[in-house]
């Protein structure tokens, strides 16, 4: 991105669009740029995404009032994104892809400031997880591993550019370190199942969780753990998935209330937690690309196992359905144990203010 020469705007704010011949799926155009400049007179750091409200003055002294979403408000605050950076009355720069049914909305690439500074959508600005704590006990009683605590998939410290400085290409921060999974190999059924399927119909674009696989680390969320003789409660810190794993039950009860979570059973072996998981509403394995349903027969059995230090911990799972897989999916992931806080998600989609206007 070039430098903006903040000097000669003055008090004009200058509103540009440029479009392009093929479109994307979703809420946004990746193929109509936007680069628009005005002051800030609002930030509403919430989950899934945040936005920015800002006014654009035109040539002619119109007032556009523009929004442009953001990442996850907890993401933010987690990676060192601030309130005080949108403060009103703050001049912004973004460049970013145009909302499809929204003129004056955006999905933000870039946004630059008045001193020069150029922030990456997924930038990190400070990392939370500077270093990890100490555990005071790496076993507890009955010599299991300890498990209690916060955990998150690593970040990727990256910071801001100055003027005409070169991106350096890396990538936003993607799956925690790990196996990644098989491909999905599907039924007929399965396959016939996910048929039109759209990005839109992603759950976590409707504030509802996806399973508990993609959602323990998606977005680098902070999860706890917190262990008792008799059960592990996870909560997730995306989408506010709450996880029982009860510990003193052979078997699932027949009276299970199907859930995005399912029904979960923990036993200890050597220093592995073996969990078994069923009661799975009908849902989806992966909903970013090509919709991979699953179906309510669904039964994943997983193995949490911490390393020496106490302070990384790695789920591997498999997952079985008779009806939507035609063979297991597995796969396997890694978390480090953080003094991060852990942030409820609280998701408040604010799409719907496309419609309704803000």
């Amino acid at each position: 991105m070039k430098p903006i020469n903040f000097a000669v705007l003055g008090s004009l704010f200058v509103c540009s669009v440029v479009f392009a011949h093929h479109g994307s799926n979703g809420q946004f155009n990746a193929n109509v740029r936007v680069n628009v400049t005005g002051k800030v007179t609002k930030l509403s750091m919430v989950n899934p995404h945040a936005y920015v409200y800002f006014d654009v003055t035109k040539d002619d002294g119109e007032i556009q009032p523009w929004r442009c979403e953001m990442r996850a408000g907890s993401m933010l605050r987690r990676t060192g994104w601030t309130a005080e950076m949108f403060a009103p009355g703050t001049v912004i720069t973004i460049e970013g892809a145009q909302a499809r049914r929204e003129e004056f909305g955006c999905m933000m690439n870039t946004v630059t400031f008045s001193d020069g500074m150029t922030y990456q959508r997924n930038d990190v600005i400070e990392a939370t997880e500077k270093a990890r704590p100490q555990v005071a006990q790496v076993k507890l009683a009955g010599d299991v591993p300890n498990l209690n605590g916060n955990w998150v998939a690593p970040q990727r410290p990256r910071g801001a550019r100055p003027p005409g400085a070169p991106s350096s290409g890396a990538r936003p921060a993607g799956r925690p370190p790990g196996r990644r999974p098989e491909p999905y190999q599907q039924t007929d059924a399965g396959i016939a199942a996910g048929e039109g399927f759209e990005r839109e119909m992603n759950p976590r674009f409707h504030c509802q969780a996806t399973n508990i696989f993609l959602d323990f680390w998606f977005d680098q969320h902070v999860n706890r753990i917190e262990q008792s003789d008799d059960k592990i409660v996870i909560a997730y810190g995306f989408m506010d998935i709450v996880r029982t794993i009860h510990l003193d039950l052979d078997k699932h009860p027949s009276d299970v209330v199907a859930s995005r979570a399912g029904h979960s059973i923990g036993k200890w072996e050597d220093d592995i937690l073996v969990v078994d998981t069923k009661g799975f509403e009908e849902g989806y394995l992966e909903a970013t690309f090509s919709g991979v349903k699953h179906s309510d027969q669904l039964h994943t059995v997983e193995r949490f196992s911490i390393s020496e230090d106490g302070n990384s911990l790695t789920q591997s799972y498999t997952a079985t359905d008779p009806v939507y897989l035609a063979s297991p999916h597995e796969g396997q992931q890694t978390f480090n144990r953080t003094d991060a806080v852990f942030e409820p998600y609280e998701c408040k989609d604010l799409t719907e203010e496309i419609v309704s206007g803000f």
